[in-house]
Order: C-alpha cells, then structure tokens, then sequence
C-alpha cells in the first residue's frame, strides 16, 4: 500500500480523487488550508474515514517546508491549483524530498515553468514530475501518440477540446480553476510553429477541429496547452504542436479581445475579479451529465489521422486519470523509471492510460488512419 499526499483535498477533483486513490488501496494524506473544511466534504464519502488530514502550509511558505510536508508520502499529487506560486513551490519540494509529482493544474504558464525550471534538478534527483495530469492535456498528449504512430513522417500535430454543454468550461469551474485561470490572463498562448516556439494571443490562431457526431466539426480557437512542452519530449519529429478550444466564432472574437485587455494591469484586474468571483454551486448530478472531447490531427507524408476521446463529468475524467498515472509512477519509483519533467506518454503507453480510462469511467476512444486510397 502506497501513500499518497493529495495536497487540495478539499475541492471538487481532491474529494474525487480521495475516494479514487482509496478504491486502488493507497493511504491517502489530505492536505488542506482548512483541514475542518475538509473534514465536512469528506464526511460522506466512502473514504472519510480513512483519509488522514494535514495543515497545508501558509501561502508564504518555502518549498523546503512544504519538502517536510511532501516527505511523508511515496507520491505527490497537486490538486489545489497553481496559483500564488503553489504548483512550483511544490515542484521544488518533490525534488527536494526526492518524491514523484503528479500536478492536475492545466494553465500552460505553469507548466512551462516546471518544463523550464525543473527538468535537470528533478533529472538528477531521479524523480518524476509529471505536469498537465489531467484531462488536459494528458488526454492530448496520449491522443496525439496514437494518431503519430499511424502516419509516416508525423510533422503537425493539432489538438483541439470541446465542452460542448452551455458554461461548462469556466462558469462550470471550481475555484480553484477559475483562480488559476486569472493567474495566466495577460500570457500569451505559446505553441510550436515549424520547429520554432512562438507566442500568439489567445484565440487569434483559427481551424475546423474534426470532432466525431454528434459534435461534428467545430470552429476552435487556438488556447494555451501543455501539449506544446509534453509531446516534442516523446516526439521530437513533430515540428508544429497547437491546441485549440471548440468555441462558435463570437466567443473566439470575445477571447482575443479579451487577451488584448489583459495586457493592461487594470483591466486585468478587473477580468481577474470576475473570474474568480463565487458562482453558483454545480452539484454531481450535474457535472456528471457534462459533456467533454478531445481530438488529435496528426498530419505525415501520407495523410491526416486522427484520434479522439469524449465522455461525461470532466472532473471525474481527471481524478481517474491522475489515479492511473499515479500507479504507473508508483511502479516505476526506485528502479529504471524515466526521471526529469515527463509527459504522461512517457509515464504510461497512451493505448494504457485510455484503455484504463475506459475501464474506470464512461470514456471512449478511437482512431482514424490516413485514407491512402
């Protein structure tokens, strides 16, 4: 039996991922800023009883007192966001306490940062850190493997979400999510353009994203996405990566203008406050008829193909694929294992992960080879 330290237990993926962690038999340790808060969450969950709770250290402190925390377990797992500089202080404290990281956080600034800051220290260090654990990206990242391995000389990949449901991709948010989603505004949305890393603003890059009935093809507007850092790490041949959010043109024009307004202290400020301000509570019967897709387009000398996932409850969706990916980094800890800032492809093989995924949830996936006539 493993331990796990869940640091954000309280929020919507921790409690998901709690009782996940606890079917697979691990100990799970809770860390929380409001351990009472996560005590009354817990209170009817299967996993309650068992979860034990821990103080999350205050906003200001070090990674080196968050490695005294982090050290209690044999893996890591950060469900509590990226904001204020929490996701790298906890980067730091895994390499230093020589624990894997698993980080659910999706933002792309934060994960570049890790890719950027943390790959030769954790290298050396012999651990793994895995950012982008959830639906997105590891849902691309492994998409985009199974689409690359069916064409010859893979050169573009385009990956491209869809939330189909009205308010389902921030009104439908936790907290935490929509914090960090303010965090990054203003940033802009990095992807790999014929070799070359460029910077463009949000929405501004455009492409019909073929998604399978019944959502069809959809208009999709470019988005910052890890993909850009996780797939040139396990295929480096492919010379562009973009990814792309499923949105009818009106909201595409409504995302670049406001990336341009973000650039500007005040205004940034004031989409900030909103972001983050309370939204009405989705309950889980809600958030498990929401909708979610993902497809990879992955062009080479003889074609496009094309692979794709879709289900229900996005937020169950990445408490399972954490949960998966948390075993395969617990069976690799302590022997050959990959080490450094690692996508999840290179953690587990992609067919794995979405077969297992299958198994745990109401998720499916397919793929379409190149017609070759």
């Amino acid at each position: 039996m493993a331990t796990v330290l869940l640091i954000g237990i309280a929020g919507t993926i921790g409690q998901l991922l709690a009782e996940s962690l606890h079917r697979e038999g691990h100990r799970v340790l809770g860390a929380s800023r409001d351990p009472e808060l996560a005590r009354i969450r817990l209170a009817d969950h299967p996993a309650g009883d068992e979860v034990e709770l821990r103080q999350l250290p205050a906003s200001s402190a070090t990674s080196g007192d968050l490695a005294v925390l982090v050290a209690e377990a044999d893996v890591v797992v950060n469900a509590a966001g990226a904001a204020g500089g929490l996701g790298i202080r906890l980067a730091d404290a895994a390499v230093r306490a020589g624990r894997p990281l698993l980080d659910v956080e999706p933002e792309q600034p934060h994960i570049a940062a890790v890719f950027d800051g943390h790959h030769l220290d954790a290298s050396a260090a012999n651990v793994a850190l895995v950012p982008g654990a959830g639906l997105q990206h590891a849902i691309g990242d492994a998409l985009v493997a199974l689409a690359a391995a069916t064409v010859a000389l893979p050169a573009e990949a385009h990956v491209a979400y869809t939330f189909p449901d009205r308010g389902a991709t921030l009104a439908r948010a936790s907290a935490g999510r929509r914090r960090s989603a303010a965090e990054a505004l203003g940033h802009p949305v990095e992807s790999l353009v014929r070799g070359d890393r460029t910077d463009d603003h949000p929405g501004e890059a455009r492409r019909l994203a073929w998604f399978p009935r019944p959502v069809g093809p959809s208009h999709a507007a470019a988005i910052g996405g890890g993909e850009v850092r996780s797939v040139p790490s396990h295929l480096p041949e492919l010379r562009t990566v973009r990814t792309y959010l499923a949105v009818p043109t009106w909201r595409a024009e409504l995302l670049q203008a406001a990336a341009n307004l973000a650039r500007y202290d005040r205004t940034r400020r004031m989409v900030a406050r909103r972001l983050e301000r309370d939204r009405r509570a989705f309950g889980p019967a809600v958030r498990r008829t929401t909708r979610w897709g993902c497809v990879a387009e992955v062009e080479g000398a003889d074609g496009v193909a094309r692979a794709w996932a879709y289900g229900h409850d996005p937020y169950a969706l990445t408490a399972a694929t954490v949960a998966v990916l948390a075993d395969a980094v617990l069976a690799a800890a302590g022997g050959d294992g990959p080490a450094g800032v690692l996508a999840p492809s290179q953690v587990l093989d992609p067919r794995e992960l979405l077969d297992r995924l299958t198994e745990r949830t109401d998720a499916r996936w397919s793929r379409k080879v190149p017609d070759r006539g």
